[in-house]
């Protein structure tokens, strides 16, 4: 089998990587921004237009962790329904989650149209199918839910006008939400990070932090690779790829879980082909428990599916198969479709699978965006800068106390699989059932 193993995003190039590579460090900056994703970056210039001295230290190149290996879909998404937050946490607490995922989503839009960056934002909305008449009855009553609350726009398709949305008998009818939509990641990737360059932000690559120590008159001393950086305030913003080698990522390691998703992008289908089987351009989901989420590429001529992954470095023949053979029940005719890319990437959850941005020993955090950073990251970023610059007028729903520490668990998901077992014969069963 011959893909290549890499993200379909990065073909855009050189655009990619900062115009400038930091030789020496600054002995001192206002504040150190450690991870240069969608976070990292919008927490440097958030900071660097309020006047202040910024830069980021990445271990790796900027954006080549989730940032550019997402899906592009911009939903602003919370893995607990609408009605399982008002549940567990309250009516005004969920409502105020799921109002500031709109925020998010139009500041992102806002955003791009301000700063100019042409990365194909398609606001197509969403489709998400019903693996069983169940699902089906249940999105009725969250669409219901979702309609409460100014920006949402949520209505259902019956099975029988499913083909209007999408050209497949698998699923038994499904959610549209109108105001969500998707991006080339790549391409908003390499505009945020020349708007930061122009704002004045220095970002450093390539360079590992590899401690944060406390200083005698004051602030923090950011020990990495290249040298030491004296600072007043710190930003994390490393999320599902904060590692396990140091000892001044526990903290935020022992309450975030890293799950590695895959995707695969098929072959040039045409846009004809493409328009056949996803007639309204949407970007799509399902409600199964292991989750896949699908969408035409951006220029669409190709088809986009990713859910989870078997392996751990690179994709292997096995992680493809499996993605094709979903792709395959879906839209039955691609089967002799060929992949051309396929890929990995980590996502972060919470124990309660809601983001977070909180401050710990004088750093601030923003993580935990459990699979919808496209949107969450750079706004939460942001608003973990305003909350270190002590400018927010309105500080995120998600602010507050650490998320829970999970108990025995530093890093290292070792329980996923079983996990993943449980949840795939979850799906099974249920299937069994229809």
């Amino acid at each position: 089998m011959n893909f290549k193993k890499k993200a379909y995003w990065w073909e855009i190039g050189e655009a990619l990587k900062p115009t400038q590579d930091l030789d020496t460090l600054p002995v001192n900056s206002d504040f150190v921004v450690i991870g240069a994703g969608y976070a990292g970056l919008s927490a440097a210039l958030t900071i660097a237009r309020q006047g202040k001295s910024v830069i980021v230290v990445d271990g790796g190149m900027p954006g080549l962790g989730a940032s550019t290996r997402n899906g592009g879909i911009c939903s602003g998404q919370i893995r607990p329904s609408l009605s399982a937050l008002r549940k567990n946490f309250g009516t005004d607490f969920a409502n105020n989650v799921y109002s500031e995922g709109v925020d998010a989503r139009y500041d992102l839009i806002k955003f791009c149209e301000d700063e100019k960056i042409d990365c194909q934002v398609q606001m197509t909305g969403r489709f998400t199918g019903a693996m069983t008449q169940s699902d089906y009855d249940k999105q009725c009553r969250e669409a219901d839910n979702l309609n409460e609350i100014t920006g949402h726009k949520a209505y259902m398709v019956k099975k029988q006008d499913q083909h209007n949305e999408i050209n497949t008998n698998l699923f038994f009818g499904g959610m549209v939400r109108e105001e969500i939509g998707g991006f080339h990641p790549g391409k908003f990737f390499a505009g945020l990070l020349r708007v930061v360059e122009r704002a004045g932000v220095l970002v450093s690559f390539n360079n590992k932090v590899t401690e944060i120590l406390d200083r005698k008159t004051g602030g923090k001393s950011i020990v990495t690779s290249m040298g030491t950086i004296n600072t007043g305030k710190v930003i994390v913003a490393t999320n599902a790829y904060t590692g396990r080698k140091y000892n001044f990522t526990k903290f935020l390691r022992q309450r975030l879980v890293p799950t590695q998703s895959c995707i695969i992008v098929t072959e040039k289908l045409g846009v004809d082909m493409v328009k056949k089987y996803m007639p309204k351009f949407r970007m799509y989901g399902n409600t199964a428990n292991i989750y896949s989420y699908f969408r035409p590429t951006p220029d669409r001529e190709r088809i986009l599916l990713g859910s989870r992954s078997f392996d751990r470095s690179e994709p292997s023949e096995r992680s493809v198969i499996y993605l094709k053979k979903n792709l395959v029940k879906i839209f039955p005719e691609l089967v002799d479709c060929k992949v051309e890319y396929c890929w990995l990437g980590n996502v972060a959850f919470t124990k309660s699978q809601l983001p977070t941005v909180f401050e710990h020993n004088d750093i601030y955090y923003a993580a935990g965006f459990a699979g919808s950073g496209t949107v969450w990251a750079r706004w939460l970023g942001k608003k973990a800068a305003e909350m270190a610059l002590g400018i927010s007028n309105k500080p995120s729903v998600f602010y507050g106390s650490p998320p829970a520490k999970l108990p025995f668990y530093d890093g290292n998901p070792w329980f996923l699989p079983t996990i993943n077992k449980y949840y795939s014969f979850k799906d099974w069963f249920k299937s069994k059932r229809t």
